[in-house]
């Protein structure tokens, strides 16, 4: 028997990895507030944090799995048109109204680069980006402009 609406968690957050799923609010009633990690500096740097409530995320970056060699980064993004790591972000995090949308586009999005891969979150309902490029230039989607708080630039570095 399910329990009574009054006894029913109404808010919580699922992360797994770089994804993320928030339902609701916190008990005070506000609402979650998350980060968007630096892809240069340390995991538990963000360089910009929104209020989130009833959306998902997902993360692509080159920073967790990756080698430099020869002062290039080596990462596991492929880009299928070359066979090397994609080269145009440094990161990617997707805002979606669910988390199989937010992961299905975010690999996409960083190989695409900011141009076309905001066209292309443009395109789905619902769906809002924050791409970090390879210059480290912040992109933000327009359902996102008004969420999204930058807190500083992101770190430089290879």
């Amino acid at each position: 028997m399910p329990l009574p609406r009054s006894r029913r968690i109404k808010g919580y957050f699922v992360q797994a990895g770089g994804d993320l799923f928030v339902r609701g609010r916190k008990p005070d009633g506000k609402a979650f507030r998350v980060g968007v990690r630096d892809p240069r500096a340390g995991p538990d740097d963000s360089f910009a944090t929104m209020s989130v409530e009833d959306h998902a995320f997902s993360t692509a970056g080159d920073y967790e799995r990756f080698f430099i060699k020869d002062g290039k980064r080596y990462h596991h993004i492929i880009d299928p048109r070359t066979g090397y790591p994609a080269t145009a972000s440094r990161s990617v995090t997707i805002w979606a109204n669910d988390a199989f949308t937010a992961d299905a586009i975010d690999d996409a999005v960083f190989i695409l680069g900011p141009k076309k891969g905001l066209a292309l979150v443009e395109s789905i309902d619902g769906a809002g980006a924050v791409i970090v490029d390879k210059d480290d230039k912040v992109w933000i989607s327009k359902r996102l402009e008004n969420v999204v708080q930058v807190l500083h630039p992101p770190t430089d570095g290879i």
